[in-house]
């Protein structure tokens, strides 16, 4: 591609993949921590990387360098390490998830559910934003091509609705990683405490045919709570037992 870039024959390289939306790339080849925040990459040579600290003397399986819509780069590695297991506690806890309250369990502790209405409406207001600049820019694109056969515009020439296509995605991902870090959080206070955590077996998918509360359901994340629920139990030496949804509340 760089190649093409020297003879004038196209413009720099584009990060693109032909079998995924998603634009990542995975690679097995040898990566290391060269200092704190730093690391070398294949390819790519020595890049500026965060939470180095934490890879200690884990062994890096693989990488993945992907480009979100936000215009961000991330770096995720897959190590293989120990992990030590948790103290038995000789506790156990039923789970009752609903959208009033995320979670309530069997000792009567309440666990809200995830709020971030600022941010929410943050995202709409940047989404209108985002659809009114596309439009117009449409308009202008085809006005100007009209009868035009020498330089014709696309769309990528005009930077106002891809500022606004930027922040809408910026307001969307942070609503995802809070929503994210609260389940972490959740999850990691309940496997700690309890060595027997029971759920019950809900259909989400068929639940959320109900248009009244498909969006509570929705921003619930009753699937990736219970997901979260699963591996840590799985690396911490705890039980989860999952059970029919009936007569459980």
């Amino acid at each position: 591609a760089f190649k093409m870039l020297f003879r004038h024959r196209g413009g720099y390289p584009h990060f693109k993949n032909r079998h995924s939306l998603r634009q990542s790339y995975t690679g097995r080849s040898t990566c290391k921590v060269l200092a704190r925040r730093r690391m070398q990459l294949p390819k790519l040579g020595s890049i500026r990387t965060s939470r180095t600290g934490l890879v200690g003397d884990a062994k890096i399986k693989r990488y993945t360098v992907s480009y979100e819509p936000t215009g961000r780069y991330y770096l995720s590695l897959q190590v293989e390490t120990e992990v030590n297991q948790l103290p038995e506690m000789h506790q156990s806890v039923g789970l009752d998830m609903g959208l009033a309250d995320l979670v309530i369990s069997s000792d009567g502790v309440k666990y809200g559910t995830f709020n971030a209405e600022w941010l929410e409406k943050q995202a709409v207001r940047w989404q209108r934003k985002y659809a009114r600049r596309r439009y117009l820019a449409q308009c202008q694109v085809w006005k100007w091509n009209h009868n035009r056969f020498e330089h014709l515009e696309e769309l990528d020439d005009y930077s106002n609705w891809q500022r606004a296509r930027v922040n809408k995605a910026r307001c969307q991902k942070r609503i995802a990683n809070k929503r994210r870090d609260y389940l972490h959080k959740l999850t990691t206070d309940l496997v700690r405490n309890y060595d027997v955590i029971v759920i019950e077996d809900l259909k989400t998918k068929n639940l959320q045919k109900n248009h009244h509360m498909a969006r509570s359901i929705a921003n619930a994340s009753w699937y990736q709570f219970r997901a979260m629920l699963e591996y840590k139990c799985a690396w911490y030496g705890r039980q989860l037992v999952v059970v029919k949804p009936d007569y459980t509340s």
